[in-house]
């Protein structure tokens, strides 16, 4: 048995990872949605998640944001060891810390937004990290992978068990719900004025609907063979960045995960054909 230290590639490819999900992070700090923001009293939306039952029962949620203090500790622990882990991404006590920090972090988000947030990919993408043994780390990743590719292979799914792609004018509809607080306050900028575009071109906005259901599908594609992954990766940034333009709906918190993709055959390469007999 081998036991060789990962390649400086791949050591550089894991700190630009880690990289993006600290710009992720800061970028909620900016949006005013990270641990200090979140400050109050809200409502706690349980839900039928029993991921979230036990933490709430700990009543750990609510300390964070019924203390601001804790909320801007917890934001400086995190990038604290953000730093750290770009500086030594095979850390995995760091990788550890931070996947309970982020996790506590989604989980109080969703008690004070009240409802799910689909964007949980920041504090997944490090579970892959928080083991010792390289072959660990290697068959957490394949794990991680296949649920990244069935999250998105299922959103298509949904919108054939729906019935959706059946209306041409759904995508239409969707949008001008979504955009409504824009109306409302009279909002006239770029975002606005493509999503009138949109809602008024009923064939064009289900043409584009029609192309997110057909990048969600053919990441089917992931599950057979690891040859397109970093197709499948930029097709589905692309998804997102073209969703925040024409829908508001930042990828922020997601991006990172997706990008691990990108790394497959690294991983491979790094944690278990260093394992493998010579």
């Amino acid at each position: 048995m081998l036991n060789k230290r990962p390649g400086t590639i791949f050591t550089a490819q894991l700190r630009i990872l880690f990289c993006i999900v600290l710009f992720e992070f800061v970028l909620f700090i900016f949006s005013g949605v990270s641990f200090s923001f979140l400050h109050g009293d809200p409502f706690f939306s349980l839900g039928a998640d029993p991921a979230s039952w036990i933490v709430y029962g700990l009543n750990i949620p609510q300390f964070i944001i019924g203390h601001q203090w804790a909320g801007l500790s917890l934001d400086a622990l995190t990038i604290l060891l953000l730093l750290l882990l770009i500086r030594n991404p095979f850390n995995n006590k760091v990788a550890l810390g931070l996947l309970i920090l982020l996790f506590l972090f989604y989980i109080s988000l969703m008690g004070y937004l009240t409802h799910r947030n689909y964007q949980f990919g920041f504090f997944v993408v490090f579970i892959p990290f928080i083991f010792r043994k390289d072959i660990d780390k290697f068959f957490a990743f394949e794990g991680i992978r296949y649920f990244l590719l069935f999250f998105y292979f299922s959103a298509a799914f949904l919108k054939l068990s729906n019935n959706s792609l059946a209306d041409p004018a759904h995508f239409s509809h969707m949008l001008s719900t979504q955009f409504t607080p824009y109306f409302v306050e009279a909002n006239t900028g770029l975002r606005t004025s493509i999503n009138l575009y949109f809602i008024n071109h009923i064939q064009v906005s289900f043409a584009l609907y029609l192309s997110s259901f057909l990048i969600e599908l053919i990441v089917i594609a992931g599950f057979f063979t690891k040859r397109f992954d970093k197709w499948l990766a930029i097709l589905v940034l692309a998804f997102h960045f073209m969703s925040w333009l024409i829908m508001d709906i930042a990828p922020f918190g997601q991006a990172g995960f997706i990008c691990l993709l990108f790394f497959s055959k690294s991983f491979k390469s790094n944690f278990a054909g260093k394992n493998e007999s010579h």
